[in-house]
């Protein structure tokens, strides 16, 4: 089900990326061993019976870049279900038809991070929502603060079938089928007031602002409770959201001297923390 809740180092990168390649990959059409991709997400609206019929996107995708033919394996998750895979019954231009028996087995595990975003611009706000939902992230939280712009909530990518179908993507990319919860306040303050019980109950809390002094971004954390990762816009929090974050125990942590993109420094961070 699909939550939303509305209230008033370059190199680190690379190896972040290889990381997710690693956990993530996945065969997602078998036809001898050179066409292989991630995953075919389907959902409720494709079925008749054990059949699925796919169109546009999809049905393209499967013709144009994979290249399949009728009678070749895909490897198909049902939308907040299962794994299985599916056997490509019929194949034309933007429609296509997989036979998928069953769905048996387990989506992969989430991790334990928590992000707390402050909204960026459009653009960068679909590519965090690609890797929050490809890289396993299970719950995140977009804020406001004073220097995001207040037209961002307004923006097109706000839309609940926009953020949909930027999640289903990155769900595709990361072999993975369970949706992510998102949460959004569009004031910090709200954040502070309706969290309150929840961030009491998270040990590690970091804050990701270069304030000088600050100790670089720890490794691989271990945590029984989930981590929360506050990430503020480009132009960075105020002195007076640092402190805000600060009273509610978090550590501010430093990624050097170079100023990322949300989406960078969210990739880096969770390359950096994941155990």
């Amino acid at each position: 089900m699909f939550f939303t809740r509305f209230f008033n180092k370059q190199i680190d990168f690379l190896l972040l990326t290889c990381h997710i390649a690693a956990i993530h990959k996945g065969s997602f059409i078998t036809k001898g061993d050179h066409i292989r991709m991630n995953l075919l997400l389907l959902t409720e609206e494709d079925r008749c019976g054990n059949v699925f019929e796919v169109t546009e996107r999809r049905a393209e995708h499967i013709r144009t870049v994979l290249r399949a033919s009728c009678g070749d394996t895909i490897k198909c998750g049902m939308l907040n279900g299962k794994i299985g895979n599916g056997i490509l019954l019929e194949l034309e231009r933007n429609r296509a038809k997989i036979q998928c028996d069953s769905f048996d087995l387990e989506p992969p595990p989430k991790n334990n991070i928590i992000p707390i975003i402050s909204l960026p611009r459009p653009q960068s706000f679909k590519k965090t929502l690609h890797f929050i939902a490809s890289a396993g992230i299970a719950k995140a939280f977009f804020v406001g603060s004073a220097k995001v712009e207040k037209s961002y909530w307004k923006s097109s990518a706000m839309q609940p079938e926009n953020i949909l179908e930027e999640i289903k993507l990155g769900l595709e990319q990361g072999v993975d089928t369970i949706e992510p919860e998102l949460i959004f306040y569009p004031e910090l303050h709200t954040f502070f007031e309706k969290e309150e019980s929840f961030l009491q109950s998270c040990q590690t809390k970091i804050i990701a602002h270069p304030e000088p002094g600050a100790p670089l971004c720890p490794h691989a954390l271990s945590s029984e409770t989930p981590v929360l990762l506050a990430i503020g816009p480009e132009g960075g929090y105020t002195t007076r959201e640092v402190e805000v974050f600060r009273n509610h125990g978090f550590n501010c942590v430093s990624l050097g001297r170079n100023i990322l993109r949300v989406e960078f420094a969210l990739s880096v961070l969770c390359g950096k923390l994941c155990p």
